[in-house]
């Protein structure tokens, strides 16, 4: 049996905190909680660039993987902390979302909600994401860690993403296309976090067999105040990141909106299905273009030149690759 701790509403940091001291104290669980304020999260592989800083929310980095995340109490985290050494069966990434996930599919299928799983990390009801995941290895635990959008301010995501105004406008576009939260599902009905907790609490129980447990605040403060201070030191926050040759943001797992860093045409903004290796969306074109576009059908219907160029290098074909085809 695992240990469900019932957290509710902690101040921002204590919400990071938690599931980064659980591996330093060595002890597997399952909490459940969200932040008494607004903050942003980079993942461990970002770079701080991708941050706006003119934004007036607190930052801090976590120390497993995903993308920029904008979090306020109309989000219900889980957070999953688990010992690999007692969980043989389960050996690769998929494996462990899967495991880890499967209570809160079906917490969202038990609301009448079609909910599956798109690899590798997200929740999607009605082909639209309700659930952004991470995870990764915090000392020798496993860790996989995600949300449930009661709502959520599309604003203030394109808003804490560093980027121009465009692009910030076309993110924001993105995301209602590819965003569902419960309150949009369930005609603007009004949900608390506590009533979300509770469901999602039933659903570990019957599918993880975990069990309410008493928070030992007194035994895990100490721990859990120095590891979170860890996770907002400048070098922590401003360690260099993974930098592709084009701003980038996840909308959901699969699409991107893309933005050349450098290039004769830098206010070209392309959303991208990198699964199915589409263009399907463009802002400031300077050509009219059906959409969507295969890579391979860029060579017809986009005259050779810079924008070609561009739209090729957004969708991760090699320029070169495409000079000789």
């Amino acid at each position: 049996m695992l240990p469900l701790y019932l957290a509710g509403d902690v101040n921002w940091l204590m919400s990071q905190a938690l599931y980064h001291g659980l591996p330093v104290l060595h002890e597997e669980g399952i909490i459940l909680c969200w932040p008494k304020e607004p903050y942003v999260s980079l993942g461990c592989h970002q770079d701080w660039d991708d941050f706006d800083e003119s934004a007036s929310v607190p930052v801090v980095r976590r120390r497993v993987g995903g993308s920029l995340v904008y979090l306020d109490n109309h989000q219900v985290f889980f957070q999953i902390i688990l010992d690999p050494s007692k969980h043989p069966r389960l050996k690769t990434p998929d494996q462990w979302y899967r495991f880890a996930l499967t209570p809160v599919i079906a917490c969202l299928r038990n609301l009448g909600f079609t909910a599956h799983f798109k690899p590798p990390a997200d929740i999607l009801v009605q082909n639209r994401k309700i659930s952004g995941n991470a995870g990764g290895q915090i000392e020798d635990s496993v860790v996989i860690v995600g949300n449930v959008l009661l709502r959520f301010s599309l604003q203030m995501m394109a808003r804490v993403r560093k980027g121009s105004l465009q692009f910030k406008q076309a993110f924001a576009d993105a995301m209602s296309r590819h965003l569902v939260t419960l309150e949009d599902l369930m005609g603007g009905r009004l949900w608390t976090p506590e009533e979300v907790m509770s469901l999602l609490a039933k659903s570990f129980a019957a599918n993880m067999d975990a069990h309410i447990t008493d928070i030992p605040w007194e035994r895990w403060r100490p721990v859990l105040e120095e590891v979170g201070s860890q996770l907002i030191t400048p070098q922590w926050l401003h360690a260099p990141g993974y930098r592709p040759p084009y701003h980038q943001v996840k909308v959901r797992e699969g699409v991107y909106l893309r933005q050349p860093r450098q290039s004769r045409l830098p206010d070209v903004i392309a959303e991208v299905d990198t699964e199915k290796k589409l263009l399907t969306a463009l802002w400031n074109s300077p050509v009219d273009i059906p959409l969507p576009l295969t890579s391979e059908s860029l060579f017809t219907e986009v005259p050779q030149g810079p924008f070609r160029d561009v739209l090729l290098e957004l969708m991760d074909v090699p320029i070169k690759d495409s000079l000789l085809s």
